[in-house]
Formats: C-alpha cells, structure tokens, sequence
C-alpha cells in the first residue's frame, strides 16, 4: 500500500485528422514564451497560403521527405454561443469541424469519414500548430468570404 496520494492524469482524445500532421510554422507556443521573442508588427497577417474558391488553404509538412506538401481546406463557419470562432476542415478523406472554447486555450472537434464520425475530442490549440494557424486566423478575422 502506497502512502503517496494518487495524482489525476487527464487524457485528451487526438483528432487524427488535423493532430498528426507537422506544419511548416514554427511552435507557436515556444515563439510567445521566448524572452526575445519578435514585435506584433513581425507576426504574420495571416497563416493560409492560398485561397480555393471559398477555402482557405493551409499546409502541412509531408511525414517523409518523398511526400508531397497537403492542403488542409478550411471554411469559417460563425461563432458559437460564446462568440468563439467554428471552422469546417477537408483534410484528403477526413473532414470535421472545430470550435474554440475556454477563450480559445482548446478546440473541440469532430472528424468524419465519408459520412461516419470516427473521433471526437479536444486539444490545447497551442499544441498543435496546425490548429494554432486555424484558429488564430479565424478569430483575427482573416477567414471571411466575400459575399458573391
């Protein structure tokens, strides 16, 4: 019998979709911890690195170096009930949704295949940095479409 109280772990479910890709920005969360770390004017205007019809493109780092570079297309979807941002992703067969909460520190998320919800969960949006991209963007507003 161990005299040592037992300590709570918290276990976060990954969605597999988004989380297991490498982005090509830098660790957010290291870049906003660091003492020398650069001006606001220095920050990027946006983090998409192009525009598909009404989607904003996002880049992921390919696995292996024989891989070509994916896009994960994102639509800006409104605000939830507490005026945080809600996207929609396409990620190759997975698509889902995401939806910031607690001020944006987490997301919760949906992925689908094809019609069928194969994971839910959530993740701190600085742990990701794909997600951090995402999600910065659309509360930056930088994720509107034009009306047609």
């Amino acid at each position: 019998m161990s005299l040592l109280p037992r300590v709570p772990t918290l276990r976060l479910v990954v969605l597999s979709a988004l989380f297991v890709a490498r982005t090509a920005l830098a660790n957010p969360a290291v870049e906003r911890s660091s003492p020398e770390r650069a001006s606001l004017s220095s920050m990027p205007d946006h983090y998409y690195v192009g525009r598909k019809d009404d989607a904003f493109e996002y880049a992921k780092v390919p696995a292996d170096k024989g891989e070509t570079q994916d896009l994960v297309l994102v639509w800006y979807m409104g605000t939830n009930k507490d005026g945080e941002p809600i996207v929609r992703y396409q990620d190759g067969a997975s698509s889902g949704t995401l939806s910031c909460f607690d001020n944006c520190q987490f997301v919760r998320g949906a992925t689908l295949v094809g019609h069928r919800l194969v994971q839910t969960g959530r993740i701190r949006v600085t742990n990701d940095p794909l997600i951090y991209a995402i999600m910065h963007d659309a509360r930056a507003g930088r994720l509107f479409s034009p009306l047609k």
